[in-house]
């Protein structure tokens, strides 16, 4: 009679497989959850526009504070989006019409981006609202010489990143708040009825040392938002 192979397989080592291959499954769901998050960030990320604006709900439905692209408000909205370029040439400042705050909506030039929109306070109440610019991504360094200018009621700031050699602040702008900010403040006594008009403009500027060649090709994304004072 041939010898035979017996096999034998204790109940011990059938349970450790089981749970070799339940934790295999459960760190490839996990890994495969992971990579779909980053999937989701970076597709919301690249599809937004270069230079979004928003409107808390909570700011209009706690607060009545609307947001419009025209001053008769007829298309109040929570999400505004300028028009990005295909592509942006460095300028000057001093090329930009002088009339640049006088439109409504979108009025980008050939090398700038432009936009223009109002808030309204429609409560019966003196209120407040914070404002910010963010920054959402930077490729190849191209924030170093954008600039970001905010136009509030007809009042211009310029912001700028910091100068890289030195860390302060470069002539005739205000310092973004931080790498991932432009710039952040509180809009305190809005009376009741009162419109606020905000135009934004930005554009890469020629004057700028760090206006190189390097940042060919580089992409910047804004966003503005409006929000309540937790404070």
């Amino acid at each position: 009679m041939k010898d035979r192979l017996v096999v034998k397989t204790t109940a011990k080592e059938i349970y450790k497989k089981k749970l070799v291959t339940r934790i295999a499954t459960i760190i490839i769901a996990f890994l495969l959850l992971f990579l779909s998050l980053i999937y989701c960030v970076l597709y919301i990320v690249n599809t937004e526009g270069n230079f979004t604006i928003s409107l808390d709900p909570n700011l209009r439905s706690n607060q009545n504070i609307v947001m419009s692209p025209t001053l008769d408000f007829s298309k109040a909205t929570l999400i505004l989006e300028a028009k990005s370029l295909d592509y942006m040439d460095n300028i000057s400042e001093k090329w930009l019409p002088t009339d640049i705050d006088e439109q409504e909506g979108a009025h980008n030039g050939s090398n700038y981006i432009a936009y223009t929109f109002f808030i309204k306070n429609k409560g019966e109440e003196t209120t407040k609202y914070v404002v910010s610019i963010d920054i959402i991504s930077v490729i190849k360094n191209v924030d170093d010489a954008v600039r970001v200018a905010l136009y509030t009621n007809g009042e211009k700031v310029v912001y700028a990143k910091a100068d890289n050699a030195t860390g302060n602040t470069v002539a005739g702008t205000v310092k973004f708040n931080s790498k991932s900010q432009v710039m952040y403040k509180v809009r305190s006594d809005f009376e009741a009825g009162s419109v606020d008009k905000y135009t934004v403009v930005v554009w890469l500027e020629g004057d700028d040392p760090e206006c190189v060649d390097d940042i060919l090709g580089g992409e910047m994304k804004l966003k503005m938002s409006f929000g309540e004072d937790k404070n």
